[in-house]
């Protein structure tokens, strides 16, 4: 009974161990928008409004062992709230290991300078994009655990997610042994000042008939007074085509409200005679507690398809609270 006795309190010690004092932020926001899409084929023109809200909770706790514990959850949704995104850091200011889903640094951000979304909402929605920058391989979007850190002015980590099938999982589930991927990134500027640079691979390891996939990205911005310019380019290779995405961006600081930025965007897919390409306007204003930019996009050949040209126009707030 002793025996027993005292596995029983240790394994209570344990299950309580987050009850420990601990300082919990909480934070949000609320972002709403207007699309309007006007297009040449029979993908439907169409304006709609729509909204998506973020409730985050955060904290931090001091182990015995010195090292640090961080960790927090985002609910995120437009009707019904579920924990979009999740982490659990356990290091130091130099070197930790992570336990997360849709956190950290990855390939489907950019070093571009956009004003506001990229090119995937801000010109794409609602039509058959084929020059989708949301890569495959993503390890980003899927429970994977990343070692990270703190080299050359910036971060580098090494992610592996077992299953990349089961990204959703619960803390009892076991994954139905799907493809497993890797990503090596490096987010940072270098110790550069106005340097900012995104590299990085990630890939999938398909199983029986299910070809692997790979994404390879380079992407700079470099700021100097006003005037931010940037560059990214992005190979993707999916069941064995070769996509080659370019996309060049600047953006001017008119004041410390106003921003204007224009960007560029031309991708190649091995067996496509035509080149997707889009041209995109961005305007964003801060009103102080609240953000609004205007995308203008100019679509053609969408997916590749001669002649499938297009035009959108998105109107994006930000509340934060």
């Amino acid at each position: 009974m002793k025996n027993k006795l005292l596995l029983s309190t240790a394994i209570a010690s344990v299950a309580f161990a987050g009850f420990a004092s601990a300082e919990t932020k909480v934070g949000g926001n609320l972002e709403q928008t207007f699309n309007a899409l006007s297009s040449d084929t029979a993908q439907t023109s169409a304006r709609s409004f729509g909204a998506e809200h973020n409730i985050s909770l955060s904290s931090s706790k001091d182990l015995d062992n010195g090292l640090t514990a961080k960790y927090g959850f985002t609910a995120e949704g437009d009707s019904a709230f579920a924990a979009d995104s999740h982490y659990l850091t356990i290091g130091t200011d130099t070197v930790a290991v992570a336990f997360r889903r849709d956190s950290g640094i990855n390939l489907s951000s950019s070093a571009v300078p956009y004003i506001g979304d990229q090119f995937d909402t801000a010109a794409f929605t609602g039509l058959t994009q084929g020059s989708s920058l949301i890569n495959d391989s993503d390890v980003h979007d899927n429970d994977h655990v990343a070692i990270e850190a703190k080299v050359m002015g910036g971060t580098v980590a090494l992610q592996y997610a077992p299953d990349i099938g089961n990204g959703g999982a619960d803390d009892s589930d076991v994954g139905e042994g799907g493809n497993s991927a890797t990503g090596l990134i490096y987010s940072g500027s270098l110790g550069v000042d106005g340097l900012k640079l995104l590299v990085g691979k990630t890939k999938t390891d398909g199983e029986g008939a299910t070809d692997d996939t790979s994404e390879t990205q380079y992407g700079f911005s470099y700021n100097f007074g006003q005037f931010t310019v940037g560059a990214e380019k992005s190979d993707q290779d999916v069941a064995g085509t070769d996509t080659d995405t370019v996309i060049y961006g600047a953006a001017f600081a008119v004041n410390d409200r106003l921003t204007v930025g224009a960007y560029l965007l031309d991708s190649d897919q091995e067996g496509q005679a035509d080149d997707e390409e889009s041209k995109m306007l961005q305007v964003g204003y801060n009103l102080g507690g609240l953000g609004i930019t205007v995308s203008y996009a100019d679509n053609e050949n969408v997916g590749y398809s001669n002649g499938a040209d297009s035009e959108q126009l998105q109107i994006h707030t930000v509340q934060k609270f």
